[in-house]
């Protein structure tokens, strides 16, 4: 296999993984909430947005894109929330690399110029 073709492979595999993730955290959230009261809290907006922008990034609708970055954002501003309340686990490690990615691959210069973001496997891709 050539190199663009596995640079090509790699990364498609990473724009789909990546979205796979995004929507599995999403959907974990009202897989595992235990309410019995059956109110929306603000964490079943931010699951809800994540899931809806995840489906328009997967459209390739720009709003999507934007939206991904505006929720990764806030998932951050909600951890660094949570560390200067004093309830930081090891998992915040886990969620700001996974926010900052976010916001990172979804940015315009990597649409441009990064394969391995998830919108930049479709500009190699064409060329």
């Amino acid at each position: 296999m050539e190199t663009p073709q596995k640079d090509a492979l790699i990364g498609t595999i990473t724009w789909w993984g990546f979205h796979a993730l995004l929507m599995w955290m999403g959907a974990w959230h009202f897989l595992s909430r235990e309410t019995a009261d059956g109110s929306i809290l603000a964490s079943d907006l931010f699951a809800g947005g994540l899931i809806g922008a995840t489906v328009l990034s997967l459209l390739r609708l720009s709003v999507g894109c934007h939206l991904l970055r505006f929720i990764a954002l806030i998932g951050i501003l909600l951890v660094a929330f949570h560390v200067w309340q004093g309830k930081a686990a090891w998992g915040s490690l886990t969620d700001v690399a996974i926010w900052a990615y976010t916001f990172y691959s979804f940015g315009p210069s990597s649409w441009r110029y990064s394969l391995y973001s998830p919108l930049g496997v479709f500009g190699k891709v064409k060329a």
